[in-house]
């Protein structure tokens, strides 16, 4: 499916279809019951847990991984010409470098207020084209983050696929566990990360040889 544009194409518009539906249910109904209930665990060991997993999808880490793979991997197909492993590598910084603008520049625009705003002035909702932290909910950078790596890898290690993807999904429950996000900003972080990974695969290797 990843080498077929229009398979692809149909993918991204069913599973953004979802995606939107999702979104505007948890705004409407879910998001707030959600961050009160682990707004209760502050100061929990689960919150502890939450921030080591987050830690993992921080901006200095996927962005270390961004340019480390860029650069190796750019570097092994200009000496060494275009291969399955300089292709890995720039399959990795071009799916974690995509998520990462795309999502940089829709934190600014919708500008939504995080939890802890809904906590200390009961505010919930999008300002629009805002710059501030606690204005830059919507989508969660570290889930995007991760997500774009690690679907990523599963695409090249299909047969362990799972290990990355679970570790995904955990690092996006623990950004709700720490009351730093709303499950919608999850949702979309994770669409955006798991779209940006599929199609960076379909360009970087649309014309790759078959391998066995």
């Amino acid at each position: 499916m990843f080498k077929d544009s229009k398979k692809l194409a149909r993918f991204t518009f069913i599973s953004g279809v979802i995606t939107l539906v999702a979104i505007v249910l948890f705004y409407q109904y879910f998001d707030i019951p959600i961050a009160k209930s682990t707004h209760t665990l502050k100061g929990t060991f689960l919150v502890t847990i939450g921030k080591g997993l987050s830690a993992i999808a921080s901006g200095h880490v996927i962005l270390s991984i961004t340019a480390t793979s860029l650069i190796t991997g750019a570097c092994d197909a200009a000496l060494n010409g275009p291969s399955m492993r300089s292709r890995s590598l720039l399959l990795i910084a071009l799916a974690t470098g995509t998520a990462i603008l795309i999502g940089d520049e829709l934190k600014w625009f919708f500008g939504r207020c995080r939890p802890p705003l809904f906590f200390e002035k009961e505010s919930y909702g999008l300002t629009w084209f805002s710059s501030k932290y606690l204005k830059n909910s919507f989508p969660s950078g570290h889930t995007l983050r991760i997500f774009s790596l690690t679907c990523a890898i599963a695409m090249l290690l299909p047969k362990k696929r799972y290990i990355p993807l679970i570790l995904a999904v955990l690092v996006g429950i623990s950004r709700v566990v720490v009351g730093k996000h709303y499950p919608s900003d999850v949702i979309f972080g994770a669409f955006i990360g798991i779209t940006c990974a599929a199609w960076s695969y379909y360009f970087i290797f649309k014309d790759a040889p078959p391998t066995d």
